[in-house]
């Protein structure tokens, strides 16, 4: 059996996940990393993804992260989290309007700010991994949307 560590995402409101893990797997600014058990302490950005949780059991979990932190320390990791939801906690039809608010202010991004642009881009980025969480076929999507 693998060694395991202790996982815990937190967002501001509330604690996502609390249970023993095997691995995860997560998006950071410099690209994706495994953390096993036993990983050197690091702490790191991270960026929205969907995070792959591997159990003792060998249960496959996912979370949608929309940005935060990772802090690897000895016998723990901590994803302190902008956001996050398991399949069970997305709420579609809100993502789907959440996406489609941020292509409509990406399509106008002649007179906004780098800054507007930036934030609708993760508001995009976020929307689209909870929708991938929830099953949802974004390339479907893509070819419906009116643009």
């Amino acid at each position: 059996m693998a060694t395991t560590y202790r996982l815990r995402v937190v967002t501001p409101e509330r604690v996502i996940y609390d249970k023993d893990v095997t691995e995860i797997i997560v998006r950071t600014t410099e690209g994706e990393i495994g953390i096993l058990a036993h990983h050197m302490q690091i702490i790191t950005p991270l960026v929205p993804h969907i995070m792959t949780v591997y159990d003792p059991d060998g249960k496959i979990e996912q979370i949608a992260v929309g940005g935060g932190f990772l802090e690897v320390q000895a016998e723990s990791t901590t994803v302190l989290a902008d956001s996050a939801e398991t399949a069970d906690m997305v709420d579609v039809a809100r993502a789907e309007r959440a996406r489609q608010r941020a292509l409509e202010r990406l399509n106008t991004g002649a007179s906004q700010t780098a800054v507007d642009l930036a934030r609708a881009q993760r508001a995009l980025a976020r929307a689209e991994n909870r929708l991938k969480l929830a099953g949802r076929d974004l390339q479907h999507m893509a070819s419906t949307t009116t643009h």
